[in-house]
Parts: structure tokens; C-alpha cells; sequence
């Protein structure tokens, strides 16, 4: 008799299998983001003491982080014992580590912990084989930071910088006297003025002037008000005025208009008279010298009758009284 699995043995058996599925894959995951299966290069970096480093502090390079310490060991010298700190870094940038490559450890100012700073190499020195020592620069402690500061040309420095300082108190100092000077004077002057001192002060303070000075702006007031209501009533009157204007001046524009024509016929009409007149004294002179050559004919002038003479006319003399 064969012997198989249930049913339920074989739903157990594929979620166990896929359980085993989901974690390893989650693993591996994991593994890639951490860099677990990432090939690494181990270094060596030797300090005079551990500056608090601990095994997974950082190692970075332009502030970027290319490893971690993997472990810290104390070793025996002839001259000092001396702290040995293995560092794993990626192998990406292990071409970066050169021979002119300086480790130092830096202290965060405010939060974070120490971590090793390797700077780069140049492209002219050896890369250092892995496990090889990277050249260490130590950290300089407190007091020497404050010898760095007590030099010389940071004491004179100091002595300008304090120099420049009193300097600026003194013109301040100064300068305050005079401002006090002047808040003093201004307020002598307003004090006058309140009590009525001096000219402006009579000016400002005397009452009566004040009084018709308000009676004169109440009067103006007055005045312009009831000009501006004639004004509107005779803009008002005005109106029917200018539109009885407007057909009037329409009326005379209508009656205008023959006016003009006649007065171009006439004008037109005295441009052609001096040709009839011309042509007339013409006429008249042609109409003399037919009656003359008329007269001039023996024929004629016989027969045609005689015209009576002319008597004088004798007027009798009138005696005066």
C-alpha cells in the first residue's frame, strides 16, 4: 500500500515553501541595498589613539561614504603602542586610494559620530594594494587648536579688531553727545513755544488770532458753498439757453445756404462783364462811324432838313429896391 501526502500536508507544505521563498528573496534584498555581497578591499590605518572610532563607523571620501571600520586593535611598538584600524572599502573605489592618500578622523561639530576621511589620490602615485597601510594625518587636539589660535599675527589681529572696537565706542559716545545736544535744544524750543515765548510762540499760542483765523475759514467756506449753488443754478438756466441756440444757429445756417448761391452767381457773372462791356463800347463805336459816313454823303446831307438856329435869350434887367 502506497502511502501519500493529505491534502493538508500539501497546502502546509507549499505556504512553508513559500515562506522560505519570501525571506530568502527579502534577504537578498536586503543583502544588495547593504552592500553585503559587495566586493570589498580591507586597508590598514594606524593612529595614536582610537578617537572614539568603533567597529562600522563610516568611511567616506568627498564626504560620501565608500566603507566601513570592520575592526580596531591595539598594537605594540618599539617607540608607542599604537591603534591599527581595518577599514573595508568598495572595490570601486579602491583606484581612488593612492600612495599621496592622507586618512584623518573627523569629529562632527554638533551631532554625529567620528568617522575616517580619506582624501584622494592623484593619478601619478601607485594605488595601494589592499591590505596595504593608507598614510594617517592625527587630529589635532584642543590645546593645540589653541595654540594654532594664540599665534602672533592672531593676537595682533585680535589687539586691531579690539583697537577698531574702542574706536567705534568713542564716535558713538560722541556722536550721542550731540544728538542729547540738539533733543535738548528742540525742547527748549517746543517748552517756548508752549508758553508762549518769542514770536512763533505768540503766533501759536495767541487765542484771538486763532479765533478769527477760524472765522475767516468758516466765512471762506460759507462763501464758496453758496458760489458753487449759484453756479449749478445758472448751468442749470444755461441749459435750455444753449439748446434754443443750437436750432437758431441752425435756422441761420439754413438761411445761409441760398445766400451763398446767389453770391456765386454773382460773382461768376461779374467775371464775364468787363467782356460785355468790351463788347458794347465796340457796337457804340462801330453805330458812330456808320452815322458818320452817313452824314458825310452828299446825297444826304442835301436832303436832310435844315435845323433851326438858335435865338439868344435876352432877359430884361430887374431893378433893385
Amino acid at each position: 500500500m502506497e502511502e501519500g501526502f493529505s491534502r493538508k500536508e500539501q497546502l502546509a507544505g507549499g505556504f512553508l515553501l513559500v515562506l522560505i521563498i519570501f525571506t530568502v528573496v527579502t534577504l537578498l534584498v536586503i543583502a544588495q541595498s547593504k552592500g553585503w555581497f559587495q566586493t570589498q578591499n580591507t586597508y590598514r590605518i594606524k593612529f595614536r589613539q582610537g578617537y572614539n572610532l568603533h567597529q562600522g563607523s563610516l568611511v567616506k571620501m568627498f564626504n560620501t561614504e565608500i566603507g566601513k571600520v570592520a575592526l580596531l586593535s591595539i598594537t605594540q611598538t618599539t617607540e608607542r603602542p599604537q591603534v591599527e584600524v581595518a577599514i573595508k572599502v568598495n572595490e570601486e573605489y579602491a583606484n581612488l586610494i593612492r600612495q599621496d592618500s592622507v586618512a584623518e578622523v573627523v569629529s562632527p561639530t554638533l551631532i554625529g559620530s567620528e568617522y575616517v576621511d580619506i582624501s584622494p589620490g592623484t593619478s601619478g602615485y601607485p594605488r595601494i594594494e589592499p591590505h596595504g597601510d593608507i598614510p594617517s594625518r592625527e587630529r589635532k587636539s584642543v590645546t593645540e587648536h589653541l595654540a594654532e589660535l594664540a599665534s602672533e599675527e592672531n593676537i595682533q589681529k585680535v589687539k586691531h579688531m579690539l583697537g577698531n572696537l574702542a574706536k567705534f565706542s568713542e564716535d558713538l559716545k560722541n556722536d550721542e553727545k550731540i544728538l542729547q545736544a540738539a533733543l535738548n535744544h528742540l525742547d527748549e524750543i517746543l517748552k517756548n513755544i508752549s508758553e508762549g515765548k518769542g514770536s512763533l510762540g505768540m503766533l501759536v499760542m495767541q487765542k484771538e488770532f486763532l479765533v478769527r483765523f477760524n472765522q475767516r475759514l468758516d466765512q471762506m467756506e460759507r462763501t464758496w458753498s453758496a458760489f458753487l449753488v449759484e453756479a449749478r443754478a445758472i448751468t442749470l438756466d444755461l441749459k435750455p439757453t444753449a439748446q434754443n441756440l443750437g436750432v437758431f444757429t441752425k435756422a441761420i445756417n439754413e438761411e445761409i445756404e441760398p445766400l451763398k448761391a446767389i453770391v456765386a452767381n454773382i460773382k461768376a457773372g461779374s467775371e464775364e462783364l468787363p467782356d460785355l462791356v468790351e463788347a458794347a463800347t465796340g457796337t457804340a463805336r462801330s453805330a458812330k462811324d456808320t452815322i458818320d459816313a452817313i452824314k458825310a454823303n452828299p446825297l444826304i446831307r442835301m436832303t436832310a432838313p435844315k435845323g433851326t438856329k438858335s435865338q439868344s435869350i435876352h432877359v430884361a434887367p430887374r431893378t433893385l429896391p
